[in-house]
């Protein structure tokens, strides 16, 4: 059964893809967004204070149709696919139409097929995934060609211009085709200086975000910024930082760095995140 709308299953480290079960994709639909607006109330005031939005967990659905060659192969082959599906652990779902994003998902309903005939069944399942948005496949430190695989329509990557996250100046621009902002505290970003340093300064221009460090670094030394953590060689320094992180608006990022001598690398690895 050949079909250009598929499903690809990533679980316990395997990809895995459903058509193989003889499995055909009906339809594949991501909720959309659920908005978790905050309100504050004050005594004798019209109306509330509006404080920030938020985005619930997510729901998916998909659709299959299941041939077997008769109702003997129906019935085996309705085995596999419940063993399949049943995920005691998060699992990544990425649809054909979008091939460069994934979604972190848990199964969330039983498996109930609808005997068409003797040889078919139709079944939907409800995915839901702890996070409301898709995340990207590659990270930065993947290769930005079409030939990995990696990449696909629907991510912003601009057309005609590298994307570069090693640099050996004091200013670069950082990219971020997310359509979120990047927080450290929400999503795993890592951050690495290797060079000799000196009250090293590492600052967002365009968000206003610095961490900087009081001590010394050689040229063999690598400071990590891993989300929160602040870490030399390994080690934590973040007693001698000044205890606060960088995060990255959606599109381009402005970065200089100070304190630094000699020749360096910094280096950014994080994947993309997208409403869709």
């Amino acid at each position: 059964m050949i079909s250009v709308n598929y499903l690809l299953i990533e679980k316990d480290g395997n990809i895995i893809d459903h058509r193989k079960f003889n499995l055909k994709l009906l339809s594949f639909r991501p909720q959309s967004l659920n908005h978790l607006h905050t309100f504050e109330d004050i005594e004798g005031r019209n109306g509330s204070i509006y404080k920030g939005t938020t985005f619930d967990k997510r729901e998916l659905k998909a659709t299959f149709l299941l041939k077997g060659s008769d109702y003997l192969g129906l019935k085996l082959l309705l085995i596999e696919i419940n063993k399949l599906f049943a995920t005691s652990s998060e699992v990544y779902l990425t649809h054909s139409e979008q091939m460069g994003k994934r979604w972190r998902v848990l199964t969330n309903s039983v498996f109930d097929p609808e005997y068409l005939n003797s040889r078919m069944a139709r079944f939907e399942l409800d995915f839901i995934s702890s996070q409301p948005f898709a995340e990207s496949i590659g990270t930065t430190l993947d290769e930005f060609s079409p030939d990995s695989g990696l990449w696909g329509i629907g991510m912003n990557l601009p057309m005609g211009k590298d994307l570069i996250y090693r640099h050996r100046t004091n200013a670069f621009q950082i990219y971020n085709p997310s359509d979120v902002k990047i927080r450290p505290e929400e999503f795993p970003i890592k951050i690495f200086f290797k060079g000799e340093s000196d009250g090293l300064l590492i600052k967002n221009n365009t968000t206003g975000d610095y961490v900087q460090y009081s001590g010394t670094t050689k040229s063999s030394d690598i400071i990590t910024l891993d989300r929160l953590r602040h870490l030399k060689n390994g080690n934590s320094i973040f007693s001698a930082t000044s205890r606060t992180s960088l995060s990255l608006n959606p599109g381009w990022n402005s970065f200089v760095i100070s304190g630094n001598s000699g020749s360096f690398e910094i280096w950014f690895d994080f994947r993309f995140y997208y409403y869709s």
